[in-house]
């Protein structure tokens, strides 16, 4: 068991390193803080994670991986309400093609919209996790509404509504962040 915690602090701090790095997001300004700020979260987890394992204390490892697991969450959620709150024009994009992850009911659909604004052609996934129910009535080639970030263009969302479920996970991020410490 103590070689599977090895294992995956080390895999942690590897995508760590890896989210650090730079990568992908040239003119991503967004992105690539949300990116660093994981990395950082994952390293500082892993590293903590192994001194734990190391000093043979499971109440430390147990408190650093519920910490970090709700701080992960924070920010996710801490991201996704900066993205509804900057994405506000509302713009015409063409639906190109949905990715689908995940299985059963986990499964999620990343929508990608091409769309036009100032001038420049922009064609970006959404970078949301949709339900399959909702994302299946796009259809390719159709105009739909988007909401852009005016400053920074080729971020967008499909739906500014979904505050409730940005807020939900906040508030378990800090129920687990609490919880960790019990």
């Amino acid at each position: 068991m103590d070689t599977v915690i090895k294992i995956l602090l080390a895999a942690d701090i590897l995508l760590g390193l890896f989210f650090l790095f730079p990568s992908g997001f040239k003119r991503k300004r967004f992105y690539w803080i949300k990116k660093e700020i994981s990395g950082l979260i994952l390293l500082a987890g892993g590293i903590v994670g192994f001194y734990a394992v190391y000093t043979e204390n499971s109440v430390l490892l147990r408190t650093v991986f519920w910490s970090f697991v709700g701080l992960f969450s924070i920010s996710l959620g801490v991201f996704d309400l900066i993205k509804i709150r900057i994405c506000k024009t509302m713009v015409y994009g063409r639906f190109v093609e949905s990715k689908i992850s995940g299985t059963g009911r986990n499964r999620s659909v990343t929508p990608t919209f091409e769309y036009t604004y100032g001038g420049v052609v922009y064609k970006n996934e959404s970078g949301e996790d949709i339900p399959p129910e909702i994302s299946k009535n796009y259809e390719t080639g159709k105009p739909y509404p988007i909401f852009i970030c005016e400053n920074e263009p080729y971020l967008y969302i499909t739906d500014r509504n979904m505050i409730g479920k940005v807020i939900f996970e906040i508030i378990l991020g800090i129920i687990v962040l609490g919880t960790a410490y019990l």
